[in-house]
């Protein structure tokens, strides 16, 4: 065993027996499951006593297994250099990254604390004020606990729903959705359903409205655990279908919803939300590589964007800069923001859109200034335009 990981896994046994430590996750993995994603291990009080929660998480479930602090730490060594090329350990007092060469030597970094003990602790995630964490499908997703009680290892994504229907519930007293009795919401790319779950509870029980949510999933082991989830919690009005979302007939609705939706796939979105009449629209959009092949940087830019990663970046914003444009140019107000992701310190990018007006002399305009920048950068189209004819 090299040094450098020796040294990871005595701070890990430390961290143990010191209380300091919070977290271990585990990244870079190279084995043979393509469904395979990461693994996240936290420290949870259990019958038997503390124990080590490995959960291994794959597209479309999560597998938990608990393991005595000596059996935790030998699995970790086990699985470090052979299944995963990376893993942090965070605690307290500093956070402790292994990262394997291509060579597979092992590198330490260590930097002062990401998370601090205080943060997982229940008074704080009580704190919230959008979603209740009793609510019976928050369990039902394992979330929480049949106590009502946030998992330790789940607290990021309860985090991240909460953050999303406070998002959600400033746009709806912006819009004239508020007044409405009867509210119809399509979630595209529903996924594990977190956010439809939490879009039915907010509208029905919290602003008792008469509330349908319509989750689109291609996955359909992902579509039959929602809707049964949905039948037990007595959701009526939450439903859940597989398809695409490009193939999809869309009705009027007043909020279309697509996070995650992987590069024209928000594109797509966006053209099945207008053509639905959304009157708010919700996006985090991901893996923005279309604009990219054709984007040509101006010469007196060149020096600037040489680097790749600047390039890549800058492919980025301007994807969801001209998709903001778009939108605005179908009467939309548009924003574009920081959103808190999965991660406890991750960001992603969010647009909304609140519906405003039909097209008009402004629309004409918009229509110029997306033009000029597509023919700054060399761009023939980004997608949108071409399924969206300006």
């Amino acid at each position: 065993m090299s040094n450098e990981k020796a040294n990871f896994l005595e701070q890990l046994k430390s961290g143990i027996k010191r209380n300091t430590f919070i977290r271990l996750k585990f990244g870079k993995y190279k084995g043979g499951d393509p469904e395979f994603e990461t693994s996240v291990v936290t420290r949870i009080k259990t019958k038997e006593g503390e124990r080590l929660s490995f959960n291994f998480k794959y597209r479309t479930k999560d597998i938990v297994k608990n393991y005595e602090f000596e059996k935790g730490i030998k699995l970790t060594d086990e699985i470090l250099g052979k299944d995963f090329f990376s893993a942090t350990l965070f605690t307290s007092e500093k956070d402790y990254t292994i990262d394997y060469s291509k060579k597979r030597i092992p590198i330490l970094h260590t930097k002062k604390p990401s998370l601090q003990q205080a943060e997982i602790k229940q008074h704080n995630i009580e704190k919230s004020r959008f979603i209740n964490s009793s609510a019976a499908y928050l369990n039902l997703l394992g979330i929480t606990s049949r106590e009502g009680n946030v998992k330790a290892d789940k607290y990021d994504k309860f985090r991240q729903v909460d953050k999303f229907i406070e998002i959600l519930d400033s746009l709806v007293r912006s819009a004239s959705v508020a007044a409405k009795d009867k509210v119809k919401i399509i979630d595209m790319g529903s996924g594990k359903s977190y956010l439809s779950f939490a879009m039915y509870d907010y509208f029905a029980n919290s602003l008792k409205k008469h509330t349908d949510v319509l989750g689109i999933e291609q996955r359909e082991d992902l579509v039959k655990v929602s809707n049964d989830a949905a039948r037990k919690c007595g959701y009526d009005g939450l439903k859940f279908v597989k398809r695409e979302i490009d193939k999809f007939k869309f009705e009027k609705t007043d909020i279309a919803v697509a996070l995650h939706a992987c590069d024209i796939a928000t594109d797509d979105a966006i053209k099945s939300a207008v053509d639905a009449d959304a009157e708010i629209i919700i996006l985090a959009p991901c893996c923005q590589k279309y604009l990219r092949k054709q984007m040509r940087i101006p010469d007196e830019l060149k020096g600037i964007f040489k680097y790749g990663i600047h390039e890549e970046r800058l492919a980025v914003m301007l994807t969801d800069g001209l998709r903001a444009m778009m939108l605005e140019y179908f009467g939309y107000s548009a924003k574009v923001f920081e959103f808190i992701s999965t991660e406890h310190t991750a960001r992603n990018t969010m647009i909304t859109a609140v519906k405003k007006s039909k097209l008009d002399i402004k629309s004409i305009v918009k229509k110029q200034e997306i033009e000029a920048i597509k023919s700054k950068f060399g761009i023939s189209n980004f997608y949108l335009d071409k399924i969206m004819i300006l």
